[in-house]
């Protein structure tokens, strides 16, 4: 079957749906066939699927669908299990598998591995996701969707045998970031919130004042100072991979009734559940450490940084105090690539720099719509004993 085929038989089923569609013809011939402010196009490989949990975990009430590609969702499928972890009734996603990257050519090497022994369905049950179908005809495909959408079953996963046929339709007439803002307002409007807010500075209103912040003592433990620094500047929605700087933190998050935290399997699956999360309205941080702040850089480039999306991340400066583990050389590495991407940072020393570090992170992300980094000193998360 023909994925334009498909496309076009469940486009009237949609209403007020929220969709998320991937790269290349994928996003043009969804566009050709539901041409609506409901839709964020060209998605980066990867990131269709951690963006749309990250938008129905924001948007419980409100169902989304991801149109993601056997592409994609090899790239990274630990988010399977992030998605069999959070479980939300609201999120139906679609894997149009042409067994290949068809956009970047019919080359023998553009074989995905969807075409030799991987059975993504398969993959997609082991994670411990109930409602997975595979579909081979439209009738079967419509039939799955329709089920999908009822957000009774949820989360399903569709996965679309379709050939490498492709509707050439047109192209695009707006950018990524256009794209973004025409999504936010209609999200705005559906919800009657304020997602996307006009910085002060440009519009010559007073600044706001800081928020209140309960004192510091250099007693006080690092995790208990990092959350509540999270907690009184307005963030609610935490994504996170056991680390063992950040445990205590991390376990403070999933305590606190204020924040929704997230473990993720894979820090890019995390950066990506953020952008989704901040689309829905929801103010995200990422506490990683350093080596996972690298393993996620595609997905900081590629999603925030191309789409324009803010992204607190809290990263553990391993490497930074002269420690002699294994992590030791990624300390010469942190600054020089924040830097060669463009990510501002502040590296934090002290109990007491913590959370004015925080604050004016989330002023300078808000401000820039890209995402900021605080760096807690390896010798601030893990204190070593005094000698003698």
């Amino acid at each position: 079957m023909q994925r334009f085929d498909c496309l076009k038989a469940i486009a009237p089923m949609l209403n007020d749906e929220l969709v998320v569609a991937n790269l290349a013809n994928t996003a043009t011939e969804w566009r050709a066939v539901r041409p609506h402010e409901g839709n964020l196009y060209f998605v980066g490989m990867g990131m269709v699927t951690p963006i749309a949990i990250g938008l129905s975990l924001a948007l419980p009430h409100r169902g989304v669908l991801a149109l993601d590609g056997d592409g994609g969702i090899l790239f990274e499928m630990s988010v399977l299990g992030t998605l069999a972890q959070t479980a939300p009734k609201n999120l139906c996603v679609v894997v149009l598998d042409n067994e290949g990257y068809v956009s970047t050519g019919k080359w023998a090497s553009s074989a995905s591995l969807s075409r030799g022994p991987v059975d993504i369905a398969a993959v997609a049950r082991a994670c411990g996701i109930e409602n997975v179908t595979t579909a081979r005809t439209v009738d079967e495909f419509v039939a799955s969707v329709e089920a999908g959408l009822t957000r009774e079953v949820g989360p399903s996963v569709i996965v679309a045998k379709i050939d490498e046929s492709q509707a050439f339709v047109g192209t695009s007439l707006m950018d990524s970031k256009e794209n973004k803002y025409r999504f936010i307002r209609y999200i705005e409007q559906l919800e009657n919130t304020t997602i996307l807010r006009p910085s002060s500075r440009e519009h010559g209103e007073p600044p706001k004042p800081d928020p209140v912040f309960s004192p510091v003592g250099q007693d006080d433990p690092f995790a208990e100072i990092l959350v509540d620094g999270l907690r009184e500047n307005m963030i609610d929605f935490v994504v996170g991979l056991p680390s063992s700087g950040f445990a205590a933190a991390q376990a403070r998050c999933m305590d606190d009734q204020s924040i929704r935290y997230v473990g993720v399997a894979n820090e890019g699956t995390g950066f990506g559940l953020c952008a989704g999360a901040w689309l829905g309205g929801k103010l995200p941080a990422a506490v990683v450490e350093n080596f996972g702040l690298f393993a996620g850089i595609y997905q900081l480039l590629r999603g925030h940084y191309t789409l324009g999306i803010p992204l607190l991340i809290v990263s553990e400066y391993r490497g930074d105090a002269g420690e002699t583990e294994f992590f030791g050389d990624s300390g010469d590495m942190t600054e020089p690539l924040l830097t060669a991407t463009r990510i501002n940072h502040r590296v934090v020393r002290t109990l007491g720099e913590l959370k004015p570090a925080i604050r004016d992170g989330l002023r300078w992300m808000n401000f820039g719509l890209r995402p900021y980094a605080v760096l807690p000193s390896f010798d601030l998360t893990r204190p070593r004993p005094a000698e003698g």
